[in-house]
């Protein structure tokens, strides 16, 4: 009702006031810092990624393998994968301190990066997702939106669905081109729906940490994944079945064989679990028994990971394996909810344990590292999840929750008996709700936008900054590096500095000196540090105290002591190098290409159809 989407609307005005809190005042505001890089928002992005296969599982591979019973919950389950996908994406880009710098991924990506291989995934499920949700769907807008004369006037909901319904009306032209495209988008989505989980996967196997470099990460991910989202679809269809009375649709039946596929994947994970587990802890390797030790023993972390193996892993198989009927929707749906909260902890112990635990010892650094997520974390988190369940809700009270032509067609050819419905004939669409989502929603969240820009440019500081000046001298028949440290043209005296020198891989810091009353820092010239294919170095000093003057820099480029040769190719084409492999290249492109064309297949006969429709229809 009103009061539950007003309540939704509540909070994600609060994550949205959150995440502008994080863009004004940077990832400080988080608990993410130099070691822990990834928290919260990768756990939900890998959470929801996963969730999003259950349109895959339930209707694709059970459409393919023309499992009947399929019928009536296709329609929630890839609803299920269009809206977890829109809320697990954008997670990335909330997980970064500038958003704008999502674009260099497709600016200056490299194809050897698995997280370039991430996006391209991602977008080209989404977009099937989309495309597999909409052409479903049409036969039912052709239901919802009847001929009428021209001069009868039709509601805002009937011109949506006439429009989107291209026409149809059922003629065996138009249902040749429907099915070719139904039962093309089937095939396709699922090795798309496959490569995406994989490729998640693959941006943790593919990093040399502790618990990651594994490679049973693919086929474990994807595991999980389809595990997840079988519960996800469970609990969904319980709470539509109660709420708009579908236990005529919804039947025990489609309760008890999602139970038992269910089952059957919990006990495959557990069986990856222990492999992983396992294998991990009978290597005996220093780095991989700290993080066993971090992730199984007396702290936080064990108390979370041994409470997920009881309550979310093991106490569901018993709690589906009940051999008693009675109750069994119930049971289902509490197994359901402790599986969905497992795999987000999963996901949670799999991320930040391991970075906990690097093969080089914080400790040797003076570092203890730690991690336990902001209130500003908790409320984008939970706005994540507000808006999932909002898509679903409004999704389900503008278009039909179960497929109305599949279940008709269904009760027609083999009988309501054996598709899992308790119906005798075809029955009329439900009266439709009189709620109309405003449109100006949408447009109130772009509206929004420039006003998120203007606050996270902040106001101007109109405090004078000081000046760094970087040269290279020679004393005492040294060479040395001089910042000169001047704020309004005056010597700035007691100013500690910094001198670093700009690597591939990052910045070396060369020295610290504190500014003299002529506020000059001097650090010796690191002349044993080779430059770069010109013999340069791009050195750079910076202030570190006082506060108030911290992180203003200034830097020089000169020519470093040892000169490097310069290399005619220094790089090969190769995994690790800049240049791609051309086999790695022509793969993606490939197999982009094949799933682009099915695509565009898909859309032709969407052309045909509206081509096809009766004239005045």
């Amino acid at each position: 009702g009103r009061l539950w989407i007003g309540f939704l609307l509540a909070v994600m005005a609060a994550g949205l006031w959150a995440y502008v809190w994080q863009c004004v005042h940077g990832l400080k505001v988080t608990a993410m810092r130099e070691y822990i890089s990834w928290g919260v928002y990768m756990t939900n992005f890998v959470f929801f990624i996963g969730v999003s296969h259950a349109g895959t599982l339930i209707s694709a591979i059970l459409r393919v393998t023309n499992a009947e019973w399929r019928r009536s919950i296709t329609r929630m389950a890839e609803a299920i994968t269009v809206f977890a996908l829109m809320v697990g994406a954008p997670m990335v880009i909330i997980d970064m301190g500038r958003p704008d710098r999502i674009l260099n991924v497709l600016i200056h990506g490299r194809f050897n990066s698995p997280i370039l291989w991430d996006v391209c995934s991602i977008c080209t499920y989404l977009c099937g997702s989309l495309f597999y949700l909409y052409v479903a769907m049409i036969p039912d807008f052709a239901l919802l939106a009847p001929p009428a004369p021209v001069w009868e006037r039709r509601t805002l909901r009937q011109r949506l669905y006439r429009w989107l319904s291209l026409g149809y009306r059922g003629t065996p032209e138009q249902r040749l081109f429907l099915e070719r495209a139904l039962a093309t988008m089937a095939v396709i989505i699922i090795p798309v729906a496959i490569s995406v989980h994989t490729v998640v996967s693959w941006i943790f196997g593919m990093t040399l940490r502790p618990g990651w470099h594994s490679t049973i990460f693919g086929p474990y991910f994807v595991i999980g994944a389809i595990f997840s989202g079988t519960a996800a679809i469970i609990t969904a269809m319980a709470v539509f079945r109660k709420v708009y009375h579908l236990e005529n649709f919804l039947t025990e039946r489609q309760f008890q064989n999602l139970g038992r596929l269910m089952l059957a994947l919990n006990l495959l994970y557990i069986y990856f679990t222990l492999s992983e587990y396992l294998t991990t802890w009978y290597g005996a390797e220093t780095a991989e028994n700290r993080l066993i030790d971090v992730l199984m023993g007396r702290g936080a972390y064990g108390i979370a990971f041994w409470s997920w193996a009881v309550f979310c892993l093991f106490l569901p198989v018993f709690i589906v394996m009940y051999p008693n009927r009675k109750n069994l929707i119930t049971r289902l749906v509490v197994a359901s909810i402790l599986i969905n909260i497992g795999m987000w902890i999963k996901r949670y112990l799999i991320i930040v344990p391991t970075l906990l635990s690097p093969y080089i010892p914080a400790e040797a650094a003076g570092v203890v590292p730690s991690y336990f997520p902001t209130w500003v974390e908790w409320t984008v988190t939970a706005d994540g999840l507000a808006t999932f369940l909002l898509l679903f809700t409004l999704f389900a009270k503008l278009f039909p929750i179960v497929s109305i032509w599949e279940t008709v067609e269904g009760v027609q050819e083999v009988g309501a008996k054996n598709i899992g419905v308790d119906v005798v004939v075809p029955i009329e669409p439900a009266k439709r709700s009189r709620f109309q989502p405003a449109p100006a929603l949408l447009v109130g969240a772009l509206l929004l936008a420039p006003g998120i820009l203007g606050v996270a440019r902040g106001e101007p500081n109109d405090k004078p900054t000081p000046q760094v000046t970087v040269s290279s001298a020679l004393e005492d028949d040294e060479k040395v590096l001089v910042a000169v440290v001047r704020l309004d043209r005056q010597p700035v005296k007691d100013a500690e500095v910094t001198f670093f020198a700009n690597r591939l891989f990052g910045k070396l810091s060369i020295g610290t000196a504190t500014t003299s009353e002529e506020g000059r820092a001097v650090v010796s010239f690191p002349v044993d540090l080779p430059g770069d294919a010109n013999g340069e170095l791009r050195l750079e000093a910076e202030i570190t105290t006082p506060p108030e003057y911290a992180s203003v820099r200034g830097q020089i480029t000169c020519e470093a002591g040892l000169k490097k040769e310069r290399q005619i190719d220094p790089f090969p084409r190769a995994l690790w190098s800049p240049k791609a492999p051309r086999g790695v290249v022509f793969t993606i492109f490939t197999l982009l290409s094949i799933v682009w064309s099915t695509y565009s297949f898909v859309i032709r006969q969407l052309i045909q159809i509206r081509r096809t429709a009766r004239p005045g229809a």
